[in-house]
């Protein structure tokens, strides 16, 4: 190429007005990339010879490079009609006319050109990026498909497709192929990988995922997407705090990066920052002001913060920008009674024609909103169909083994006996501080976390996955070796006071000088005997309620976070029972007095005596705010933030139950039928 430049330059030494060397020497500097340098001398060979199209077409395209496309449509136009069938002159005109924004003059220019030559791969693609820019979905796949047709290694194409693939929404499986292809053709491409990326972590394949998300940052370490895909699979496993390293990480690139912005500010709220989220949530709302979405985060932020009218302000400010959007609806629903005639209502009744349409997520809020609205006015039976078509759909995506599940609690039964107990007490961390309150989800345990929070001597943390972190931590520190439960036979008194050490850190960071923290996790039931050997002087309170009860109200709710045993009334039973063995076996195995239980319907009956009870055990002086728990302030995230924002009520002792027959499966479950 430079010997060829060179050769033409020296031409144009002895004859500056040679223009075959002016436009060949312009062609490759075109080539080049120096397009200002080409114009030159293209211009010159125009001026020259302004009827050749060779000529016409290379100006063109500098102008092209150069972004000047109006002034390029102009002398493709030229060199077109000086020689119509000049397939590239065509090609840059329709690619200049696109990049105007004249869709409809650019299609018909792709189309003419694909007439003399259908195969032609970049015409094909051309056309496919304008046709998916006007939404005309069905007809883009087609072209992508044709540029694929003639040309297998078209990674731009490939990763068109994928991208249009995924904005149809069929097909998930197909998208992740098609940028595969394209990766295989360009390893290095970018914006393949991050597609890539996002594609398995909707398909819920987060190693793959996470794999690709970290391709992306060894090429390019502070790539704000990819940064935020990190930060998206780390929050979906609970690990917010790492999550939020990432979210800052992307708004350090990006400072606008509003979905990273939005994510940080959830992530925040989700272990407890409610204050940072809350003036992140405000940052986000003010440069989408037009978001139902950003009007939704800070409305969720607000209703744990306990402004409830706020939150109910912000979720009817998203209605109003979405009104085809579910989530706004669903949250008023939540959050207030519905009234006949409310406008939450009559938006969800308005989605039900639709309902085939949405999304299955989509589904699920419908019909748990739904189902939610109709109980508040009354039409009880009517909202209980709904729960039973809400939660059909959300065990059709979700992941449980109910066998496997059970086998594990069963496990754990026999791992801990009452000699392993024995043996090995008193070797964990000797703090008091953790508080434990276990038990079924929706038993009571956000109510009695929020009485003893009240408390001037204790911080109440919430639902806590440190104890699980740990136990994963030690599994994989096993590899080879005994894991859990079995490592509980094997550990070291070092070990056991190392994983309570770190359990007790953990809460510290959250509450230096509190007397006592509390951990409310009710799922933490299932490590009663490893909390035993790792903090031997951990409280460990147990919530009871009617199981029917129970199990009716964790039917009736989408929880936010996992718990996959709860959209199918025979795998609730199941489930119920088996953490009602599990319970009997810790009382059994475990010295007397270890373990309070309370029994909600008596809580909520003689509130007071029960209270000094609960206080009492955890060695504290009784404190009478704990009393007017409902007025203490302070961010609640469970499912009960209402509730516990109101004086003690007796209503959901007895709650309504639907006929006999659609309670069968539940009904037998628990019996152990």
């Amino acid at each position: 190429m430079n010997e060829a430049a060179r050769a033409y330059q020296l031409v144009l030494l002895a004859e500056p007005t040679h223009v075959d060397a002016l436009v060949h020497l312009g062609a490759i500097r075109l080539g080049q990339g120096r397009a200002d340098e080409a114009e030159a001398l293209l211009r010159q060979a125009v001026t020259l010879s302004p009827e050749w199209p060779e000529a016409l077409t290379n100006l063109a395209a500098a102008l092209q490079a150069l972004g000047r496309h109006q002034e390029a449509v102009t002398h493709y136009e030229r060199a077109l009609a000086c020689k119509p069938d000049m397939l590239d002159a065509r090609f840059g005109l329709a690619a200049c006319l696109q990049a105007s924004g004249r869709h409809e003059a650019a299609i018909i220019c792709y189309e003419t050109l694909l007439i003399a030559d259908p195969a032609h791969p970049e015409a094909n693609y051309g056309l496919a990026t304008v046709l998916a820019q006007l939404g005309r979905v069905d007809e883009a796949a087609a072209r992508y498909r044709a540029a694929l047709a003639a040309d297998p290694d078209f990674a731009e194409a490939s990763y068109g497709l994928g991208k249009l693939l995924l904005a149809r929404g069929d097909s998930p499986e197909e998208a992740v192929s098609c940028f595969l292809c394209a990766l295989d053709v360009d390893p290095k491409y970018i914006e393949a990988r991050i597609s890539l990326g996002t594609t398995l972590s909707r398909l819920d394949r987060d190693a793959d995922a996470m794999a690709a998300f970290r391709a992306v940052l060894a090429v390019e370490p502070d790539h704000p997407e990819a940064h935020n895909g990190i930060g998206i699979l780390l929050d979906r496993r609970r690990r917010h705090a790492e999550a939020i390293e990432h979210y800052a990480a992307a708004l350090a690139r990006d400072p606008d990066h509003v979905d990273a912005m939005g994510r940080m500010a959830n992530a925040m709220k989700n272990i407890g920052r409610h204050d940072e989220a809350l003036a992140l949530a405000r940052r986000v709302l003010t440069l989408r002001p037009d978001s139902g979405t950003a009007a939704g985060l800070l409305g969720s932020i607000l209703a744990e913060m306990g402004s409830m009218d706020e939150a109910l302000a912000q979720f009817r400010r998203g209605l109003a920008l979405a009104p085809d959007r579910l989530e706004p609806a669903c949250n008023i629903v939540q959050l207030a009674k519905v009234r006949p005639g409310d406008d939450a209502l009559h938006a969800l009744e308005a989605a039900l024609p639709r309902l085939l349409a949405l999304s299955l997520q989509e589904q699920c809020l419908l019909h748990f909103g739904l189902a939610k609205a109709y109980d508040d006015i009354g039409e009880r039976d009517r909202g209980f169909a709904h729960l039973l078509k809400g939660n059909a759909t959300k065990r059709s995506q979700t992941k449980y083994d109910d066998a496997a599940t059970l086998a594990s609690m069963e496990h754990l039964r026999r791992v801990f006996t009452a000699e392993l107990l024995a043996l090995r007490k008193d070797l964990g961390d000797p703090s008091t501080v953790p508080v434990f309150i276990v038990g079924m989800p929706r038993s009571g345990t956000t109510l009695l976390e929020q009485i003893l929070a009240s408390h001037r001597a204790v911080f109440g943390a919430g639902e806590q996955t440190v104890l699980q972190q740990e136990v994963d931590r030690l599994s994989a520190e096993r590899l080879g070796a005994a894991r859990f439960p079995e490592s509980a036979w094997t550990m070291t008194g070092e070990e056991l006071r190392r994983m309570g050490g770190n359990y007790v850190a953990a809460l510290r960071s959250l509450s230096p000088d509190a007397a006592r923290i509390t951990d409310k996790m009710p799922g933490n039931f299932i490590f009663i005997g490893l909390i035993r050997l790792i903090l031997p002087n951990a409280r460990i309170i147990h919530v009871v309620r009617d199981p029917v009860d129970t199990c009716l109200s964790c039917f009736s709710k989408l929880f936010a976070g996992n718990q996959p045993f709860s959209y199918d009334l025979g795998e609730l039973g199941r489930y119920y029972r088996g953490y009602q063995r599990l319970m009997a076996h810790w009382r059994a195995v475990l010295p007397p007095n270890v373990m309070l239980e309370v029994e909600y319907e008596g809580l909520v009956q003689d509130f007071e005596p029960h209270a000094r009870r609960i206080v009492s055990y955890c060695g504290l002086d009784w404190d009478p705010a704990c009393l007017e728990f409902y007025r203490t302030s302070r961010p609640v995230h469970t499912a009960s933030m209402v509730q516990v924002r109101q004086p003690i009520y007796r209503s959901s002792v007895g709650r309504w139950r639907p006929d006999s027959e659609l309670l069968r499966p539940l009904m037998e479950a628990l019996a152990g039928a």
